[in-house]
């Protein structure tokens, strides 16, 4: 944060914000804690009309650090605080970091419908930008947002756009996650071209040995095939995700849970209703261990459906 000196008020706060962020992410939990603080301070050194939108995101970045406390009172109460302080999602400062760090936080803490904006904002003010990257990952989050909306049909837009850049660097760990979210978004109203996104990302991972991380595509071609009644389809690919998870020491009781819960909701379209109460049992069970554990996972690990 040393190169914050030379910088306006605004500037340098939105500079001390990005530093916190990236620290929670990292997990450095006490320097996010000082950098939300100092940016805090910063935004009353800033001209009104530029605090009134500050605030806000130094607000949403500090709930976000509660929830990543486990303090989940602190964080709605910030959370509410800030949204109080937004007139509306239009605000007046344009600069391209305050949107896109808006969009990012308001994501991760579920504020889809508010992130929206902020993300469109954002492509817009840098689609005259070289960087192909930046704008597909903007293209891919705001996809997302859609998604988790119900907005499947305004989702696959923006998602097909970010998938045909990623398609052309496959060694891009970001590509498999784009097909997944583009699959999600197509799986209703194009089913058989969403099974296709599915498959490509994941051989991407079987290809270079990486089955954990193939399982999330697994799991939503089982999906589908449950839905379209391919019951023994959909049963090998629960399996086939089941085993890979429980072989891993890693793999967290809720995600083993989830694939057990899919895999009695398939019995239970099969009208096999003994083997669908066995899988339920055995969820309940695995949930009960992971209370019994403690569930300490980070609130940045949640852009992808049906994982």
């Amino acid at each position: 944060m040393d190169t914050c000196a030379n910088l306006s008020p605004y500037e340098k706060c939105l500079a001390v914000i990005a530093h916190g962020l990236d620290a929670l992410h990292q997990g450095d939990l006490t320097s996010a804690e000082v950098s939300f603080r100092v940016a805090l301070m910063v935004t009353q050194s800033a001209p009104p009309e530029q605090a009134l939108n500050l605030v806000p995101l130094v607000l949403y970045s500090q709930s976000l650090l509660r929830l990543r406390q486990g303090r989940a009172n602190e964080s709605r109460q910030l959370r509410e605080q800030a949204a109080l302080r937004m007139k509306d999602d239009t605000p007046s400062l344009e600069m391209l970091a305050f949107h896109g760090l808006m969009a990012s936080v308001l994501e991760v803490l579920g504020e889809y419908r508010r992130a929206i904006p902020f993300y469109e904002r954002a492509i817009q003010m840098d689609r005259h930008s070289n960087d192909a990257f930046v704008m597909a990952d903007m293209l891919w989050h705001v996809g997302n947002c859609y998604s988790r909306c119900g907005l499947k049909d305004h989702a696959s837009v923006p998602l097909r756009a970010a998938a045909k850049v990623f398609l052309n660097h496959p060694e891009d760990p970001r590509l498999s996650a784009v097909l997944v979210a583009l699959g999600n978004a197509l799986r209703k109203s194009a089913p058989s071209e969403a099974e296709s996104f599915y498959r490509k990302a994941a051989d991407l991972h079987v290809a270079r040995a990486q089955l954990q991380s193939a399982t999330p595509a697994w799991v939503n071609l089982a999906i589908l095939c449950s839905e379209q009644c391919r019951y023994a389809e959909s049963l090998e690919y629960n399996d086939r995700v089941l085993r890979v998870r429980e072989q891993s020491m890693n793999t967290p009781p809720e995600r083993i849970g989830s694939v057990l819960n899919n895999i009695a909701n398939c019995y239970r379209r099969m009208a096999k209703f003994t083997e669908a109460l066995e899988s339920v049992d055995r969820a309940i069970r695995t949930a009960t261990a992971e209370r019994r554990l403690g569930s300490g996972g980070s609130v940045w690990n949640s852009r992808v459906d049906f994982s």
